[in-house]
């Protein structure tokens, strides 16, 4: 029961960290790009883009400190055995992002008030590069360690004991290329659709009173457009990295794979399975295409895949993760589609790119982008179950032994809830006290 409220909390966690996480790697990009863009072309739209954006970077950047210090508090007290392991084999990176989010800190400081400082404007955006730069790197730096748990290296463990340890196999594993990527081109992807379909949202609720709402108007369909095209750039990047991220499974994790795809039976020609439901002896009413998944894992559609029965029973992950796999792929689907219709009504009928049904789409496609992140962690953690570090450190060897877990648990949830809302009231009040002017 402990260990149930231990991974509960733990997930509750990841959940809130992963929004605030995802939006600090990705603003600071739209940010640089766009003052960029506001440079070259001496278009004030643009520029005004990296500005307001640029106090919703600084805000985040602090929230996003804080939760993910509440994150490193309950590795600390809930997984001590796994933090005992970690911190003499995988510590290396968990260092570097250190001194990632140490340079993001202080040229966000230095970006943030400098505007207009400089008499030639591409200084002030090189200050940018180093947030860029630093954000990115403290995803990947934290993405290896989880990398780590899926695919341990480095190290020999014997009788709970670790030698041999090469800190920079264990960081650049065989996880790594692809975690890495998917995670972070993803987390590009969601930033773009979450602030087009805000813009979107904003442009749906916009009257025709005046000179200045038309203006209004204007700026809000210019920044959806951009944020679009930017975003296609990455749903371009998400489809490559998903199919490596499916074909190492193929390779190194072949249990997840088989419990996330509800393959039961080792077999050649594989079909992928989409959709049904999930049962102890298959997928039911699944929707099947042939060899599918054998030519997605291996490139031809008659090559082997492992199925559920080539493994021990006892170390098969929740099966229920089947249907994270469904979502995850369906909310990609969707938020590949409606940027490319966007896209294309932009270029051909662009009155309808702006009706309320697409900025509705717009909208939708945001929140679909986060879900479809949050589902791609679950299926991630949850498939490598019962393992904390798989093969190595189960999830309850890696557990605190304390038995004040469920009693002190309602701490943290309630600390990310009003984490939450405060960051939303700060930046509400703020939009509210420095309107548009343009």
């Amino acid at each position: 029961m402990q260990l149930d409220y231990g991974r509960t909390l733990m997930g509750d966690s990841l959940g809130f960290h992963i929004i605030f996480a995802l939006l600090g790697v990705g603003i600071p990009l739209l940010v640089s790009l766009s003052e960029l863009l506001g440079i070259v072309r001496h278009d004030i739209l643009y520029t005004t883009m990296a500005k307001r954006w640029s106090y919703v970077m600084s805000v985040l950047f602090v929230t996003g400190a804080i939760s993910g210090m509440i994150i490193s508090t309950q590795l600390s007290t809930l997984w001590p055995t796994f933090m005992a392991l970690a911190g003499k084999v995988i510590g290396l990176p968990f260092f570097l992002e250190g001194f990632a989010f140490f340079i993001e800190a202080i040229f966000l400081g230095i970006y943030l008030f400098t505007w207009k400082r400089f008499k030639n404007p591409y200084i002030h955006w090189l200050c940018s590069l180093p947030i860029v730069l630093g954000s990115v790197a403290s995803a990947f730096f934290i993405t290896t360690a989880n990398a780590f748990m899926n695919s341990p290296a480095g190290f020999t463990y014997k009788h709970g004991i670790a030698s041999n340890i090469d800190p920079i196999k264990a960081m650049f594993n065989q996880a790594t290329p692809t975690e890495t990527t998917h995670s972070i081109v993803s987390y590009y992807l969601t930033t773009c659709l979450f602030f087009a379909g805000m813009y979107a949202l904003f442009l749906f609720k916009s009257k025709i009173n005046d000179k200045k709402e038309l203006k209004r108007k204007m700026y809000y369909k210019k920044t959806i457009t951009f944020l679009v095209c930017v975003s296609f750039i990455f749903v371009l990047l998400i489809g490559l990295t998903g199919d490596s991220s499916a074909k190492y499974l193929a390779q190194s994790e072949p249990l997840k794979l088989a419990a996330a795809e509800g393959l039961y039976t080792t077999q050649t020609n594989a079909p992928l399975q989409v959709l049904g439901i999930t049962t102890n002896h298959g997928v039911l009413h699944a929707l099947t295409i042939p060899g599918l998944l054998s030519f997605l894992s291996f490139g031809s559609t008659q090559a082997r895949v492992l199925g559920l029965n080539y493994f021990n029973p006892t170390l098969w992950p929740p099966l229920w993760i089947h249907y994270m796999f469904d979502f995850m792929v369906g909310s990609g689907i969707f938020i590949t589609i409606i940027p490319l219709l966007f896209l294309l009504l932009a270029r051909f009928k662009k009155a309808f790119a702006f009706s309320k049904i697409m900025l509705l789409l717009l909208f939708l496609s945001g929140v679909v982008s986060f879900c479809a992140v949050e589902f791609g962690w679950i299926l991630t953690e949850v498939g490598r179950q019962p393992f904390a570090i798989r093969g190595i450190m189960t999830t309850k060897q890696a557990f605190t032994t304390s038995t004040s877990v469920a009693t002190f648990g309602y701490l943290f949830p309630t600390l990310y809830i009003f984490l939450f809302a405060v960051t939303i009231w700060i930046l509400k009040r703020h939009y509210k006290k420095n309107k548009l002017d343009l």
